[in-house]
């Protein structure tokens, strides 16, 4: 008899426990109705900073021959750029680089083929004037650059652009949620979490090095354009009926 009481308080005491409501600060949430949608935005800035790319190819069927070159040619390279007011922390090489390559034959050459050292010095130069863009090539060829990857522009500061474009995109983002859920006959209550990623468009970057045959007038036109910053987020709203 003893022992049945025992176990009947028992059973009454977990029966209290479980019923009790829970402490200050562990409530639990019940489960929420969400409705995630993305939004998009983007917003135009004018560039003004241009970035060339440019250097020197050398080849011998020595590698020591090939780099005293690459070295030579390089230096006058840098002679002419610096010659145009740049300042030398606005150089930087980015690409050096000694290879062992087959020499380029016609197809119908015979003969076995050979290697050859390969030595690539490629610099990049950044201009506060875009429109010097030209002549800075100019001058670098004709010192003895036979390799120019490119130009790419940048825009100093991007802060109103990045801030326009995540404004556009949480628009974007209400205007699908505040469709949905009409379309469906339910109420937003609220934003549940809110993630974004935001950033300048990328645009095609030419892959390995391309030989110039010629000089570039320096009167070439240059056209800077205009980057594009695009934002992204994605809501997670509180629904209800």
């Amino acid at each position: 008899m003893k022992k049945r009481a025992t176990l009947l308080l028992a059973a009454v005491a977990l029966f209290a426990v479980a019923m009790a409501p829970p402490a200050s600060g562990a409530v639990e949430r019940p489960d929420q109705d969400l409705l995630i949608v993305s939004g998009r935005g983007e917003a135009r800035v004018t560039p003004n900073i241009a970035v060339v790319r440019l250097g020197v190819e050398s080849r011998s069927a020595r590698a020591a021959e090939a780099i005293q070159d690459a070295d030579r040619r390089m230096n006058q390279v840098l002679q002419a750029i610096r010659a145009q007011n740049i300042p030398e922390r606005n150089i930087q090489t980015v690409i050096y680089n000694v290879s062992r390559q087959y020499r380029p034959r016609p197809q119908d050459d015979q003969r076995p083929p050979e290697l050859e050292y390969v030595v690539t010095n490629i610099v990049s130069v950044r201009l506060t004037d875009v429109n010097r863009a030209g002549a800075v090539i100019d001058a670098a060829t004709g010192a003895g650059a036979n390799v120019v990857q490119g130009i790419s522009f940048q825009a100093e500061n991007e802060t109103a652009a990045r801030e326009e474009a995540l404004r556009q995109a949480a628009r974007d983002a209400q205007t699908k949620a505040q469709t949905l859920a009409s379309a469906l006959g339910v109420r937003i209550l609220g934003v549940d979490q809110i993630t974004e990623s935001s950033g300048p468009v990328p645009l095609p970057q030419p892959y390995g090095a391309v030989v110039a045959e010629a000089r570039i007038d320096a009167s070439a036109p240059v056209m800077p354009g205009e980057n594009v910053i695009q934002a992204n987020v994605v809501v997670r709203y509180r629904i209800g009926r």
